[in-house]
């Protein structure tokens, strides 16, 4: 079996078992969160049905804490970069090789720490895939949703202390 079929069969599995055991999600405007198979799901839908969710997983180092964006249904292109627009700041991230915004390296957790405080603090975000899907996402809500305390990072998962 090639290494493109074993990754696809691991993000199929990943996928699977995020959906497999969900409890009822709790709303605030247009920010939800619920806890699906010891995950925390933090997410919001925009009007055309483009997603925004944040995984939290306390312990898991591979793909436990990761920002998953779907645009017109689908992941960002595996191995490039997408841009983010939090108000009026424009950076770059990097898409793993699973189609998410990781969190297993020192940057990457860096990255996600800064998302997490901007997503709570600013007012939009917008996302551009290098493919030129584009979308944007209220923030009302997600202050109220996503903890004061940004969840664990893999790298930091992996690193303790670090």
């Amino acid at each position: 079996m090639g290494l493109d079929m074993k990754k696809l069969i691991a993000s199929s599995l990943f996928a699977v078992s995020l959906l497999t055991t969900s409890v009822s999600a709790e709303t605030v405007e247009n920010w939800s969160r619920n806890e699906i198979n010891g995950y925390m799901r933090y997410w919001t839908r925009n009007k055309d049905g483009s997603n925004f969710v944040v995984w939290c997983h306390p312990t898991k180092t591979i793909n436990g804490t990761l920002i998953h964006i779907e645009i017109d249904g689908k992941t960002p292109t595996p191995g490039t970069r997408i841009k983010m627009i939090l108000d009026k700041d424009i950076f770059e991230l990097p898409v793993n090789g699973q189609g998410y915004i990781g969190s297993d390296c020192a940057t990457c957790a860096d990255s996600f720490d800064y998302v997490w405080h901007r997503l709570r603090s600013s007012h939009f975000v917008a996302v551009k895939f290098k493919d030129e899907r584009y979308a944007h996402f209220s923030l009302r809500g997600a202050k109220n949703v996503l903890p004061g305390d940004v969840c664990p990072t893999d790298w930091h998962k992996s690193h303790p202390g670090s």
